[in-house]
């Protein structure tokens, strides 16, 4: 029985003994004496429901969702309205799920799963004094503010964000991190130039690289092998791709040796194939060009002492195995080697080398994969395992091991259960560090979502939004969303969970912040979703909570508001009652962003072309702007009519790379989508409306 099934057949049974003037749900609507227990049960809250009895007695049912919810339920209870107009009963006032019976029992066990609160009144009292007390409580719970801290996120947080931020392909999040780790001086301009690199490899944003203003400064340091990978790829895309991919080796190797060589030998010089397919290309070039004594390969020992200075860990790694199986290596240099390479591994992971030094003496390796992480944990031998958490270059989890990476996720949520790592504070502390970097090897994979991971991202939305729900930074909740939406393209029969986690991750901070989350989240379900039963009373909850603060919606929130409504399956009357259309005066384009923008031609690029034509419809009415949706595979006539286009609105988890390749040169009319829903387009054209400060015609 589902959530939305238990309700109906709860109230149907209950309702056949209440007063004749009580009319049905459906027909009274708000104005039923019961309206706020309706809409609190199904949006799983606590709630009180009367069964009138023959002999002028009436029983009452208190629900909740678990037993914190039953006894904050108790409580309140007992303080507006036991003793006065009611008692508890007196031989068993808590039944527990144990001691359900007869035709109710299914339902009461959906419904309130940790048991139920029996109380009584008189008919009077029924009819009359308790509902309005019920009333007149909820009201008040809905004017109770929210408090929440608000302290400026450390250099840790503002880091997993930036991680986060990656994974979810959320560049305004991104670059927040990068600003505010900058501004508050939490950490040095090069490690923040690093970061800025990475970022731009990720969103393809190559020119921006090749023309950083400190990009010769940046070339002289001691840097991450991801960001000399992002740099070389960078010189690729811009200088080589084109006449490499057509078949010009000759004017390719031209401007290799002109405008490549000049600025990223050095950095080709302990780059391999196995970097990608654009840093195998150049090389290609650059060992053509360059004599091997010059690519520094001859003398095995200078290749190590070189990796070295310039913490190259690969090569470290590399060339550090081949001294220690030489014989003709120096004593003093096979006295430093292990320890050499011991260091090397709190960087830069290596399961098999890592495996070699074991056999040797010397000091014990760090953990080199997830298992041997979590068996770390089950030692409560932190400092280990917070070593694999801070390497440098982490290999990735591998996607071709679907049972592998579930069996992980499993033993994380193990450890998050048992007693003996629940009451360690820093086993919990180190285990919740470590969802973020599941999220980014498994959400910022290029192909996610995989259908064969699909029950891993759902056991890592669980984990999440257990560990997360009380966090209200924006990236957090972009995570929820996106494991959110890979579950949903990936299992069926699953809606009911997804929803139920994401209500969670609304009820457990109703704040403003947390509103363009809700949106987002409903966005996906009705899209989604096969039963909209419980994202109906998500999407209730939500325009009631706007209501309740007095919440100021723009034009383009308050349309997207109602839009959703009707897909989830509201008539024009209760979007009406709920949250009503805008005025005359709100609507004119005197006071509409998108009329004021006198835009003549937008472009939206997505593969998810149903959610993109509903975001062109809306801009379109609003905006009067021929709205272009591309949905192309690579690029063709589409794509390039989009370059005419006012502004590119790009939902980045739903396009082609070849297709993004072609907007090289104009990349400033690129906004940025993070999500794939139609508000997620709508309030990015309202974002870069804003941000770039449209002249009004």
């Amino acid at each position: 029985m589902t959530h939305g099934e238990a309700c109906r057949f709860l109230i149907e049974r209950l309702e056949t003994t209440w007063p004749q003037d009580w009319k049905a749900f459906p027909v009274a609507g708000n104005a039923h004496p019961l309206f706020g227990e309706n809409q609190a049960l199904h949006l799983s809250e606590s709630s009180h429901f009367p069964f009138f009895r023959p002999d002028g007695t009436v029983s009452w049912l208190t629900l909740a969702p678990d037993s914190d919810a039953l006894r904050s339920a108790i409580t309140g209870l007992r303080a507006w309205i036991i003793p006065s107009f009611a008692w508890e009963d007196r031989n068993r006032p808590v039944m527990r799920p144990s001691d359900y019976s007869g035709p109710l029992a299914p339902a009461l066990k959906e419904l309130s799963p940790a048991g139920y609160y029996r109380w009584h009144s008189s008919q009077t009292h029924a009819t009359t004094r308790i509902p309005d007390k019920l009333r007149l409580w909820r009201h008040l719970l809905n004017l109770r503010p929210t408090f929440v801290s608000a302290r400026p996120q450390s250099l840790f947080e503002l880091r997993e964000q930036f991680r986060l931020a990656l994974a979810t392909s959320d560049r305004h999040l991104a670059e927040h991190a990068i600003t505010s780790i900058d501004e508050r001086q939490l950490d040095t301009a090069v490690n923040s130039l690093f970061m800025r690199v990475q970022m731009r490899a990720h969103f393809k944003s190559h020119r921006e690289i090749t023309e950083e203003p400190r990009l010769t400064e940046l070339l002289t340091l001691r840097m991450p092998h991801k960001v000399r990978i992002a740099i070389v790829e960078a010189f690729y895309e811009i200088y080589l791709r084109e006449a490499d991919e057509s078949g010009d080796k000759t004017t390719a190797a031209k401007i290799f040796a002109a405008d490549v060589y000049p600025t990223v030998a050095a950095l080709l010089a302990v780059c391999s194939p196995d970097d990608g397919y654009p840093v195998a290309r150049t090389l290609n070039y650059y060992a053509a060009l360059t004599e091997p004594g010059e690519r520094k390969d001859a003398n095995i020992e200078n290749v190590f002492f070189e990796a070295f200075r310039v913490a190259d860990w690969r090569r470290i790694q590399d060339s550090g195995v081949l001294l220690l199986q030489r014989t003709d290596c120096t004593e003093s240099l096979r006295t430093i080697l292990p320890s050499a390479l011991n260091e090397s591994l709190k960087y830069r992971t290596n399961p098999e080398l890592a495996t070699f030094l074991e056999t040797l003496s010397g000091p014990s390796v760090p953990p080199q994969t997830w298992p041997q992480f979590i068996s770390q944990l089950r030692k409560a031998n932190h400092s280990k395992a917070r070593q694999f958490l801070l390497l440098h270059e982490r290999s990735p989890l591998d996607p071709s091991h679907p049972g592998e990476i579930h069996e992980i996720l499993e033993s994380i949520e193990e450890l998050f259960t048992d007693p003996a790592s629940a009451s360690n504070p820093q086993t919990l502390e180190l285990l919740s560090e470590s969802l973020p970097l599941l999220i980014e090897d498994l959400v910022g994979d290029p192909q996610y979502p995989r259908v064969q991971l699909g029950s891993t991202y759902l056991l890592l939305l669980q984990l999440w939004t257990q560990q997360r729900a009380h966090s209200l930074h924006a990236v957090d909740s972009g995570a929820a969303i996106s494991l959110a939406g890979g579950v949903l393209r990936c299992l069926a029969g699953v809606d009911a969970q997804v929803i139920e986690l994401l209500r969670r991750w609304w009820r457990d901070r109703q704040v403003r912040v947390r509103l363009p989350f809700l949106l987002e989240a409903l966005d996906l379900l009705s899209a989604y979703a096969q039963d909209f039963g419980i994202s109906q009373g998500l999407w209730i909850d939500g325009v009631s909570f706007i209501r309740a603060q007095a919440v100021d919606l723009t034009l383009s929130e308050q349309n997207l508001w109602r839009s959703i409504g009707n897909k989830l399956g509201f008539d024009q009357p209760t979007l009406d009652e709920y949250l009503p259309a805008a005025t005359v005066d709100d609507s004119s384009a005197e006071n509409d962003p998108l009329a004021l923008a006198h835009l003549q031609k937008v472009a939206i690029v997505s593969l998810h072309e149903k959610a993109a034509e509903a975001a062109a419809a809306l801009i379109k009415q609003r905006s009067g702007a021929d709205v272009l949706v591309v949905s192309e595979l690579v690029a063709g006539s589409a794509t390039r009519s989009a370059h005419n286009a006012d502004v590119v609105l790009l939902v980045w988890a739903a396009t082609k790379h070849a297709v993004y390749r072609s907007f090289d040169d104009i990349r400033d009319k690129i906004e940025y989508v993070q999500g794939t829903g139609a508000s997620s387009i709508v309030l990015a054209l309202e974002r870069w409306i804003q941000r770039a400060r449209v002249t009004v015609v």
